[in-house]
């Protein structure tokens, strides 16, 4: 409860409960920043002149006890303010409040940066005894994780607002940023404009690179954007390849040069993996007030531009007109397009493995939905999962998924493949239907399959909704003896205090910390916690999106024993599994590493 609070709290309370327990000591904690400056952060014991005269101290070989210690990164003992030399330009200040020794401790990042440091001041001089040599040290981990938690709180926040991926803002920081800019061009009475950019043939680029080179891909033009786009432009990124740039006080001859200022830059060549890209993007266009007045109508009016963009050859921008309904009508044919799929059994599914990180032993399979529908092509899921969501198909695409996962399963293990289990991923909607036990149990009773071969996964959204009718179906599912995992584990940090409210028995670490593993401190720092987490529940941790060697070291050293990925397989169907299955896999087996702990399943 006490981790709850505010940092400075935290080191407050921190700070009195030493001066509680150990009486001769005034204790104090000063945050150091990015620039070696020194900021008082709790101080109870101590004047708050003191506190003030401290105030932005550059640390150094020779600054006291705390700023010598954050410089040196080590601890350092005054015995005798008034004879050490670290003191001699601060001796004035400390004195004449009766201070006569000063010890202090660096508080350190996990990447080894100094935070903060912890200082006990005494009234007499004197050295460090067992008691408070032991009292300081107990201390300066306390703070330690309070700052690392507020660290992680920092990160998360960003992961809350900005791209993960190019770092733009998110949508939910775009909404927020352009209510702000459409409220000042409402009350100046000026123009301003939305773009709806959507890079051409991107998925056939992602296939062709891998998702490493269209990851690459996407950051070089997330920065190209922010180049191209003007000094006061808005520039976000959507989802996928879809980015959305707000132009403040522009009107349709501006944002005529500012859009072909963009395509022209876009398509400037690159190189990623020995491939020359020569990338370009349809762009959609809406402007305020004339087509509307609130971001998300002129965000769809925009989209509705971009898909005529494209219908017209891509690499080109249209602006919104009051015909465009072609899009609407699409998304009619699209969803009546997936009643008929679902009817025809026209879906089909891949299969991505999930291993054991340290030899690459098959732990399961997750189960990928596919449609390919001979008009619209590939239907990817980010498509017609929310198209079955909003037209209510979800239901009835949760039943197919689930059906046709078991009789596979079940055909493979009839056939002598070794495949432990196999996991569904369920939509909240199935989630919140009080059928699904009885749906789970007869689908796995036709197919002859024993509970424990079946893992259904939720997302992290559903621990935040306070349901008893939710909690029952879970708990009638955990009770046939289902295994249940938590999917994309780490997105919504709020929900770890309901974590332990559900039997859940694995959690699944987001891609979006693992990609970064090898460049991002704070993303190794999260997914740690997350693994700590999972071994502290005694639930298994299965890391997504694992596509290095790297990657699968570190995770394996922090106590993550299973993953899934590039590194280890892509998609497959029903006839590859069992190719890779029969298939030896090069994955090195190595000594356990230090600190390394064990998974419970």
């Amino acid at each position: 409860m006490v981790m709850e609070q505010p940092l400075p709290a935290v080191m407050e309370l921190i700070c009195e409960e030493v001066q509680r327990v150990a009486p001769a000591v005034i204790a104090s904690v000063l945050r150091v920043d990015a620039d070696g400056r020194m900021h008082p952060l709790a101080a109870p014991g101590l004047p708050p002149e003191y506190s003030a005269a401290l105030e932005s101290l550059i640390i150094g070989p020779s600054v006291g006890s705390c700023g010598t210690a954050a410089w040196l990164g080590e601890p350092v003992i005054v015995s005798d303010i008034a004879n050490d030399p670290l003191w001699a330009d601060f001796r004035d200040l400390a004195l004449p409040l009766g201070l006569a020794a000063c010890w202090s401790y660096p508080i350190k990042a996990s990447d080894g940066r100094v935070l903060a440091t912890l200082a006990f001041y005494y009234r007499t001089a004197r050295r460090p005894d067992a008691f408070h040599q032991q009292l300081a040290e107990v201390c300066a981990s306390l703070c330690m994780l309070a700052f690392a938690r507020e660290e992680a709180a920092e990160r998360i926040l960003q992961l809350d607002h900005y791209d993960s991926l190019t770092g733009l803002p998110n949508r939910s920081l775009l909404q927020t940023q352009a209510g702000t800019l459409l409220l000042a061009a409402r009350s100046a009475g000026t123009t301003l404009s939305v773009l709806f950019v959507d890079l051409d043939r991107f998925k056939h680029i992602n296939d062709s690179l891998g998702h490493v080179g269209g990851d690459k891909l996407l950051r070089e033009v997330a920065q190209r954007l922010v180049a191209h786009a003007g000094d006061t432009a808005l520039v976000a990124r959507l989802s996928g390849d879809e980015f959305a740039l707000v132009l403040p006080d522009s009107d349709r001859t501006q944002t005529i040069a500012a859009g072909k200022r963009i395509q022209a830059a876009l398509r400037q060549p690159l190189r990623i993996d020995h491939a020359s890209i020569a990338p370009s993007a349809s762009i959609g266009i809406s402007m305020f007030p004339a087509d509307g007045d609130a971001l998300d109508y002129l965000l769809h009016c925009a989209e509705m531009a971009m898909y005529d963009a494209k219908a017209a050859g891509r690499n080109l921008f249209r602006f919104f007109s009051i015909e465009m309904n072609w899009a609407a009508q699409e998304r009619l044919a699209l969803e009546s397009a997936l009643r008929d799929a679902l009817l025809a059994e026209e879906l089909h599914l891949n299969f991505q493995p999930q291993v054991f990180l340290r030899d690459g032993r098959l732990y399961g399979l997750e189960v990928l939905v596919r449609w390919h529908h001979p008009h619209f092509g590939m239907v990817p899921p980010d498509r017609f999962v929310p198209l079955a969501e909003d037209s209510g198909l979800i239901g009835a695409l949760d039943r197919w998924v689930l059906e046709q996962s078991c009789a596979q399963l079940a055909a493979w293990r009839r056939e002598g493949l070794s495949v432990p289990t196999i996991s569904v991923n369920i939509s909240p909607a199935s989630f919140r239907d009080p059928g699904l036990p009885a749906q789970v149990a007869e689908t796995l009773a036709r197919h002859g399959l024993p509970a424990q071969a079946l893992v259904l996964e939720m997302t992290e959204g559903l621990l935040m909704e306070d349901d008893a009718g939710l909690a029952a179906t879970v708990a009638a599912i955990h009770a046939q003896g289902v295994r249940l995992s938590m999917d994309d584990f780490g997105t919504g940090y709020s929900s770890l205090g309901y974590l332990r409210q559900l039997p859940v028995h694995q959690l699944k670490l987001d891609k979006s910390f693992v990609i970064d593993l090898e460049s991002d401190a704070a993303a190794r720092e999260l997914a740690s916690a997350v693994i700590r987490i999972g071994d502290s529940l005694k639930l298994a941790v299965i890391a997504e999106g694992v596509e290095n060697e790297a990657q699968r070291r570190f995770l394996l050293s922090q106590g993550c024993h299973m993953g899934q990925g590039y590194l280890f397989s892509r998609p497959l169907d029903a006839v590859a599994v069992a190719k890779w299955i029969a298939a030896p896999r090069a994955v090195e087996r190595q000594p356990a590493e230090h600190g390394e702990r064990h998974s419970r399943r």
